[in-house]
């Protein structure tokens, strides 16, 4: 990681600056969807019918104008997680800061799947959702920021691989700017660095 960009110098708990976009509280809805199903009991709630409704709610919302959105249904994202079900219970527990070699094989393979179905923009932002975290949202825009110095090789992530480069860059960022030590309690990492990239790249039209 090359350290030619200063944006998380002046890292900080973006939640005030988030809620200005229009759409913050659609994750929080599709969260909710999720996180019901996953406290029901149900070994198999990540197929569930409300567990789909989070994913499409987010997806909708929040990755619209991809062409692979207006293409989702029910019955292929069902068939997407069932396929990964399993590898998705190997990650159950992981996180952004404890994964290493012996899961990002695991992590390539399911996002490769999910990315099949839903684009590399749509997949990440599912699977946050069934693992908050873990799996860190990127956009175009995000890619191209940080693929400069910060995190440089993602390019614009048309490979599973870039991913996996993505998460490796990320997870060095949270340690060399002690972000952990700049969010409140508890909060999931993953989501805040996503939240703070959208509102100083995204939401930024001065940004770099």
């Amino acid at each position: 990681m090359n350290k030619n960009d200063d944006i998380y110098d002046n890292f900080h708990d973006p939640s005030a600056e988030f809620l200005n976009e229009p759409r913050a509280f659609c994750y929080d809805l599709a969260m909710q969807f999720i996180n019901d199903e996953r406290q029901s009991g149900d070994e198999e709630w990540r197929t569930t019918d409300d567990t789909i409704k989070g994913i499409l709610l987010l997806v909708f919302t929040w990755n619209f104008a991809a062409k692979e959105t207006k293409k989702l249904n029910f019955q292929n994202i069902r068939g997407l997680l069932k396929k990964t079900q399993l590898k998705l219970q190997q990650l159950e527990g992981v996180t952004i800061e404890t994964a290493n070699d012996n899961y990002w094989n695991t992590i390539k393979d399911i996002f490769s799947e999910f990315q099949k179905l839903m684009g590399q923009t749509g997949a990440s932002k599912a699977l946050s959702l069934l693992n908050p975290n873990l799996f860190v949202m990127w956009d175009t825009k995000i890619r191209r920021r940080l693929n400069k110095s910060l995190i440089p090789g993602i390019k614009n992530g048309e490979l599973p691989e870039q991913y996996i480069i993505f998460l490796k860059g990320i997870k060095k960022i949270i340690s060399n700017y002690k972000i952990k030590e700049k969010i409140p309690q508890g909060a999931f990492i993953a989501k805040k660095i996503d939240e703070f990239n959208y509102v100083h790249i995204v939401m930024n039209k001065n940004a770099k």
